[in-house]
């Protein structure tokens, strides 16, 4: 279970910039490791945004993207590079808190195949035979 964390703001929306370093902090403080990536958006409505510098990604040395949702521009290259940042962080995470989702995630498939027989077996016995609705009182 590895995901990225991606921090997108609007570059038409100040204020959409302004609460990332907030969010950020509070999201290191319970997935210190967690790989991040600034996506500044709809750059196709301002092409100038792409020349401005955020500061938030290089404070913490994070990739920045520029990307238009609305156009495509980058859209695959930004989700390329976060899978390959997952599968890197999966195959070389040390945080904790994975290893618990981990753990979490493995009860829940011995769940599923736990009642998959269960599931099974009401299922045949609520199918009737054609002797059983031959003396069924109903017909």
């Amino acid at each position: 279970m590895a995901r990225p964390s991606l921090w997108v703001f609007d570059v038409q929306r100040k204020v959409t910039y302004k609460n990332l370093s907030t969010w950020y902090m509070e999201l290191r403080e319970f997935r210190p490791e967690i790989p991040c990536i600034v996506v500044a958006n709809k750059i196709d409505a301002d092409i100038n945004a792409t020349q401005k510098s955020f500061n938030f990604a290089k404070k913490f040395s994070l990739p920045l993207y520029f990307v238009s949702a609305a156009d495509g521009t980058n859209v695959v290259k930004l989700f390329n590079d976060a899978i390959r940042l997952a599968v890197s962080y999966k195959q070389n995470s040390q945080d904790f808190m994975d290893e618990i989702f981990q753990e979490l995630e493995n009860f829940k498939l011995e769940q599923e195949e736990e009642n998959v027989p269960d599931q099974e077996q009401k299922q045949n016995s609520s199918i009737e035979t054609p002797s059983e609705e031959a003396a069924s009182p109903h017909s």
